[in-house]
């Protein structure tokens, strides 16, 4: 905003300038009845209406973003610049018309040449010269299209002063045809620098990139964990730019990880840019599952699968079965607390159905549902598979029934055993009632099983 009020405060100063010039131009035309020098105060008074329409075009862009316009009105400086280059356009146009009128009819050159006539075009060159070196040099520094553009238009209003100068020596000389021929060749320097303004405002116009987006890259690959970016793009004015890119990051990856990664390269990006106000991010995963990998790949799988259906993922194990046919994969699902456990095992079915689905090789999945935020500890222990497994269906029927729980499977691992087992609980039943149950089938089978690594209890509705 601040910025807005500086161009502004430029605006208003510039316009009082050239006033004040095409009042010295038009008092002494209409005296001395000068033709060509009533023409350059005219186009004085353009240059001040042009400072009327850059006031009117930085009040629209200083408007902040709203519903209808979320990326600003910066937009509308640009387009002013272009209106002040069609008024370059109209000022050609005139000039040349008036030009060859005079070329065709020397009769129409009439003016009387005087002191006062040089006076006036002096001082419209030496104010005009002034607001070129402010204006331009302040609109560089407040990275102003207006501004630049305003202060190209006055620069021609120079020539334009300078041929009309030169047309009237030319005519106190006896050359009355000098006049016309050089304000044709002023107009075509006037047009030149019009097309100029329209060249340098299109750009932002059409959205062309701003920041190039190999700098962008660079910037993202400088953050610890982006694998890899693309589609980079910027567009925008050079001191409001809006970019978005897509970054890679590790597949495993938690959404908490991620996000941080992507608020750092947002930072980075905008400390080596300040002149881009916002970075839009889309984080993806680098690389996908394919045939050939392993159970690793499986679990980021699954992690992914669960992030879609709003469930944590954690503590994942596999075993690969001796025939060959895939894995047997164990893992916890972290759901809300509240949800009832008829709700909360759709999610879960929801996830064996996705990943038979979409994981290759994947021979069965068991999960178990607890709320978020709770994890089991790991022990070790060295006892017989079938003693594991009375002592497995002993507890089963010591807290629920032996109608209760079935796929009952006990492993021996690395680090001790592995039981993992299905049981049925009332479908109305709260997920946090139906963990609370399970919690305590394993700190039963914990008591009773020394060296006990890993409890996998999978709890369903049963509705009989």
């Amino acid at each position: 905003m601040e910025n807005f009020r500086a161009i502004r405060r430029v605006l208003w100063i510039t316009m009082g300038l050239n006033l004040i010039a095409a009042a010295v131009k038009l008092i002494v035309g209409y005296w001395t009845g000068s033709l060509s020098l009533l023409a350059d105060g005219f186009d004085s008074v353009f240059d001040a209406a042009s400072n009327v329409i850059g006031l009117v075009g930085v009040f629209l862009a200083a408007r902040p973003a709203d519903e209808d316009h979320p990326y600003g009105h910066r937009k509308a400086e640009t387009m002013t610049a272009l209106i002040i280059s069609s008024l370059l356009f109209l000022t050609t146009w005139e000039l040349i018309k008036s030009a060859v009128g005079r070329v065709r009819d020397p009769s129409l050159i009439q003016a009387e040449v005087n002191a006062w006539s040089f006076g006036a075009l002096i001082v419209s060159i030496v104010v005009h010269m002034i607001v070129v070196w402010y204006e331009l040099r302040a609109g560089r520094r407040l990275q102003s299209d207006v501004l630049v553009a305003d202060a190209l238009h006055t620069r021609a209003d120079i020539f334009v002063s300078l041929s009309v100068m030169g047309g009237l020596i030319a005519v106190r000389l006896g050359y009355p045809l000098a006049d016309p021929i050089l304000a044709l060749g002023i107009s075509l320097v006037i047009a030149k620098i019009g097309v100029d303004i329209v060249r340098e405002s299109s750009p932002t116009l059409m959205d062309q990139v701003v920041v190039p987006a190999d700098q962008v890259k660079q910037i993202a690959l400088s953050v610890p964990g982006v694998v890899s970016s693309h589609r980079v793009r910027s567009r925008g004015h050079e001191g409001a730019v809006y970019a978005d890119l897509h970054l890679r990051v590790d597949p495993g990856m938690s959404t908490e990880q991620a996000h941080a990664i992507a608020h750092e390269v947002q930072r980075r990006v905008r400390e080596r840019r300040p002149d881009v106000q916002d970075v839009v991010i889309h984080v993806e995963p680098a690389g996908s599952i394919s045939e050939e990998k392993g159970w690793g790949d499986m679990a980021v799988k699954l992690r992914q699968l669960a992030d879609g259906l709003g469930v944590g993922v954690h503590d994942v194990w596999a075993y690969e079965v001796s025939d060959s046919a895939g894995y047997l994969v164990e893992v916890h699902l972290e759901a809300d607390g509240a949800l009832p456990l008829r709700e909360a095992h759709a999610l879960a079915s929801s996830l064996e159905k996705r990943a038979r689905a979409e994981v290759p090789h994947l021979a069965e999945l068991t999960t178990h549902i607890e709320p978020r935020g709770q994890l089991t500890q790991a022990l070790d222990s060295d006892l017989e598979e079938s003693h594991v497994s009375q002592v497995v269906q002993q507890v089963i029927n010591e807290i629920l029934n032996a109608q209760a729980c079935h796929q009952v499977q006990v492993r021996r691992s690395d680090g001790g055993w592995a039981v993992s087992l299905h049981c049925h609980l009332p479908g109305e039943m709260p997920l946090v009632e139906a963990h609370r149950i399970g919690t305590r089938l394993e700190a039963r089978l914990r008591e009773r099983i020394a060296g006990l690594e890993r409890v996998v209890i999978h709890t369903e509705p049963w509705e009989g």
